[in-house]
Order: C-alpha cells, then sequence, then structure tokens
C-alpha cells in the first residue's frame, strides 16, 4: 500500500527543515556573537582613542585602516584572556571570592548572578575533560518506573560498610539542570544507551530514541 503523495511531502519537507534549522541556527548564533564581538571591541578602541587625544591634545576625527575589524575582533577575545590570566592567580581568585560574597547578598541581583553564575559553568563544563563516564537506569519513583542517569564516579562508603555509585540524574529538555544521588551499586540497573543518546533522548524529552531500541522494539 503507497503512502499518500501529501504524507511523503510533509515527510520530506520535515526531513529539510530539522536539517536546515540547527546548521542555519548555529550559523546565525556564531554571527551574533562575532557582531558582539566586533562592537564591543570597537567601543573599547573608540573610548582608548579619545582618552589618547584628550591627555595628548591631538585631534583625531577619524582613525581607520585596513583590517580594523579583525582588530575589534580580537580586543575583547584578548581582555577575557587577560581577565581570565589574572583569575587564575591567588589575587585574581582571592578577589573574585570577595566580589561573589558581596553581589550574592544583594537583592535580586544576587539572585540573577547566581543564576547566569550557574549556567555559564555548566556550559564551560560540558567541554572539560571530566565527562560521564556510563548510563545506567535509577528505579524511581515507584517499581518498574526507571529514571536515565548518568554515573559520575564509585566508592566505597565507610559509613555504611558499601560500594556506592554517584549518579547524576538530568531533567528534560534541559539535561544541564538535574540532581545528584548516591546510589548502592547492587541497585544501580545497567544500561546499554551511551552518554550521547542519552543525552538527545533527555533534550528531545524522549521523542528521539536510540536506534538500538528502535530496532529491538520491532524485532
Amino acid at each position: 500500500m503507497h503512502s499518500h503523495p501529501w504524507l511523503r511531502v510533509s515527510k520530506l519537507t520535515l526531513t529539510g527543515v530539522a536539517t536546515v534549522v540547527p546548521l542555519a541556527g548555529t550559523i546565525w548564533l556564531i554571527f551574533i556573537i562575532i557582531r558582539m564581538l566586533i562592537r564591543g571591541g570597537q567601543s573599547m578602541f573608540d573610548f582608548v582613542l579619545r582618552n589618547f587625544a584628550r591627555i595628548t591634545g591631538w585631534e583625531i576625527e577619524s582613525f581607520g585602516f585596513l583590517g580594523i575589524k579583525l582588530l575589534y575582533f580580537i580586543l575583547p577575545l584578548a581582555l577575557f584572556f587577560g581577565v581570565g590570566l589574572f583569575v587564575v592567580s591567588p589575587i585574581g581568585r582571592h578577589l573574585v571570592k570577595v566580589i561573589e560574597a558581596v553581589v550574592s547578598r544583594i537583592p535580586l541581583i544576587g539572585f540573577v548572578y547566581n543564576a547566569l553564575r550557574q549556567f555559564v559553568t555548566a556550559i564551560q563544563e560540558l567541554g572539560a575533560e571530566r565527562q560521564f563516564k556510563s548510563v545506567v537506569y535509577v528505579e524511581y519513583p515507584s517499581p518498574g518506573c526507571k529514571l536515565l542517569a548518568f554515573v559520575t564516579g564509585n566508592f566505597f562508603d565507610k559509613q555504611q560498610g558499601k560500594d556506592v555509585t554517584s549518579v547524576f540524574i538530568p531533567t528534560s529538555p534541559n539535561p544541564l539542570t538535574g540532581f545528584m544521588v548516591l546510589i548502592e551499586d547492587e541497585k544501580v540497573i545497567p544500561c546499554d544507551m551511551s552518554v550521547e543518546e542519552a543525552t538527545k533522548m533527555v533534550l528531545s524529552a524522549g521523542l528521539v530514541t536510540p536506534r538500538s531500541m528502535k530496532k529491538r522494539a520491532t524485532e
């Protein structure tokens, strides 16, 4: 039995949308970031130029040369590099802790700062060397119901006298948020999914199912 032509057209259209939208969105985001960096660099350059003219008494109406936009782009990156270099130093770390302690106590501003700080830290940790070791199931909230969890570590709990596994249970559709749980090894249920497959499943709220699971379901 052949499918309706319009159904095939709609499926092909959705396939095209699914292919183009992520690519176009990525290019658009990169373009926006580059524009923001160039504008920021231009503001920095103009600020330095104006103050230099005021101190020296020179009259500089305009200043430009071939490749000046590249300079505008590099200036913010150089500033970020300098800040990062300072922050990793003992004095910088201490100063950041003092600033965070003061800002966190300010009503509303402290809430916004902490939320942004957690978001940026989560994004930063995505590219870190530390990665989830594997994917497992955690039985919750009742027998037969399972949650996807990422294994982050395993150690011996002296108080219980047992080996326990630390897992991170992500929330859907935002895997950057969730909670960490310590579970006894015998209560951890193995899962064949890779970390990438499980992440896609969480992001899509279950709409994207790993191919291995689809094959088993149709067998």
